[in-house]
C-alpha cells in the first residue's frame, strides 16, 4: 500500500501545475498517491455486493433461475451505493481534487445513496440475467455460433451503457430517464472510448465471475478499485467534456483560494 498522504494540497496562488500525466506514467502515479484510497473503497465495494452474489450463487449451483436474478438484484440494490463511493473516490482521484479519502467519501455516499439504488438495481438485474442465459446456452450444448455471437454483443452494449450512466451518479443529480439519455449520447458520441472501456470491464469480470470461486484471491486484491480505474481513465476525457469537471474544479478551487486570503486579511475597527 502507499505510504503517500491520501490527499493533495491545494496549490498556492499564481502556482500553474505541470501537464498532467497520460497513459501508464498517470496510472501509476495514482496508485502511488490513491491506491490505499482505491482499495479502501473497493472492499467496502466488495462487502455491498456479497449478499446479493452468494445468492445469486446459489440459484446457480441449485439450477434455480429465479434465485440467480433475484441475487443479481440483490446485490445491486445493496451494492449501488457502494459502487457509486468507488467511482466518486476514483473521479477525485483523476481530477487531483483535494480532501481527506474518509471525509469525502462519507459525503459523497449520503448524497449518492438514494440516487444510485435504482442504477445499481438494474446493473444487478442484468448481471444476474445475462449470467444465467450464458449458463443456459453453455449447458444446452447446441447453441449456435450467431446466439453466442448475439449475446456477447449485448453484453458490450449493456456493458458500456452501464458504464456511462453510473459514472453521472456521483457527479449531477439528475433524474434516471436523463441519466440514460445522457449515457446513451455519450455511448456513441464517444465510441472508440466506449469500446475500449466495455472491453475491459466485460473482460475482467467474465473471467472473475467464470472462474470462482479460484478467484477470490484476485477479487481481495484488485475487486472493483483495478477495473473502475482503468475504465474511469478511458471514459474521463469524455465526462470532463460533457459536464466541464475540471472548469468546475478549477473556479472552485480559485473561489477557496480567495476565500482563504479574504480571511487572512487584517481587519481594522474604527474607534
Amino acid at each position: 500500500m502507499s505510504n503517500q498522504p491520501e490527499t493533495n494540497e491545494t496549490p498556492a496562488t499564481g502556482y500553474t501545475p505541470a501537464p498532467r500525466k497520460v497513459g501508464l506514467p498517470r496510472f501509476f502515479e495514482l496508485l502511488g498517491r490513491d491506491l490505499w484510497a482505491f482499495y479502501r473503497a473497493s472492499f467496502l465495494c466488495l462487502l455491498g455486493f456479497l449478499p446479493g452474489t452468494v445468492l445469486a450463487v446459489f440459484g446457480q449451483m441449485g439450477g434455480s433461475a429465479l434465485l440467480t436474478v433475484l441475487g443479481g438484484l440483490l446485490g445491486g440494490l445493496i451494492g449501488g451505493p457502494f459502487l457509486s463511493g468507488m467511482i466518486d473516490t476514483t473521479l477525485r482521484a483523476l481530477r487531483d481534487e483535494p480532501g481527506y479519502w474518509w471525509h469525502t467519501y462519507k459525503r459523497a455516499w449520503k448524497q449518492n445513496w438514494k440516487q444510485s439504488l435504482l442504477p445499481g438495481a438494474l446493473l444487478g438485474l442484468f448481471v444476474g440475467s445475462w449470467s444465467w442465459m450464458l449458463r443456459a446456452q453453455a449447458a444446452a450444448g447446441n447453441t449456435s455460433t450467431m446466439m453466442w455471437v448475439a449475446s456477447l454483443a449485448g453484453i458490450f452494449v449493456c456493458t458500456g451503457f452501464f458504464s456511462w450512466l453510473l459514472a453521472q451518479v456521483p457527479l449531477v443529480d439528475l433524474p434516471l430517464p436523463q441519466l440514460a439519455k445522457n449515457a446513451g449520447l455519450m455511448f456513441f458520441g464517444f465510441f472508440p472510448r466506449t469500446l475500449a472501456a466495455a472491453l475491459l470491464l466485460a473482460v475482467y469480470w467474465g473471467l472473475t465471475l467464470l472462474y470462482l470461486p479460484f478467484t477470490i484471491i484476485t477479487l481481495l486484491a484488485f475487486g472493483f478499485w483495478l477495473p473502475v480505474v482503468i475504465a474511469l481513465m478511458i471514459l474521463y476525457p469524455g465526462l470532463d467534456k460533457v459536464f466541464k469537471l475540471e472548469e468546475t474544479l478549477s473556479a472552485r478551487r480559485d473561489a477557496e483560494i480567495e476565500e482563504r486570503i479574504a480571511e487572512s486579511q487584517p481587519t481594522f475597527h474604527n474607534k
